[in-house]
């Protein structure tokens, strides 16, 4: 019984170890954490004195 619960123990501390961080980008200040453009998407980087709010993107659909 012990064997099995540190068995279980470890595969759940591997599994949590592995696990991608998901802060939604709260605390990023990286590049890589913005979203990009896509081929259905357009990424609108405002300027700081253009923002109207906390927002510093907007996200436009694009219809091919």
């Amino acid at each position: 019984m012990k064997k099995a619960s540190f068995v279980l123990l470890g595969l759940a501390l591997l599994l949590t170890g592995c696990a991608k961080r998901q802060d939604n980008g709260l605390t990023c200040t990286s590049v890589d954490c913005r979203p990009q453009s896509g081929s259905h998407q357009l990424v609108i980087w405002w300027q700081p004195e253009l923002r109207n709010g906390v927002a510093d993107f907007t996200q436009v659909t694009v219809n091919e």
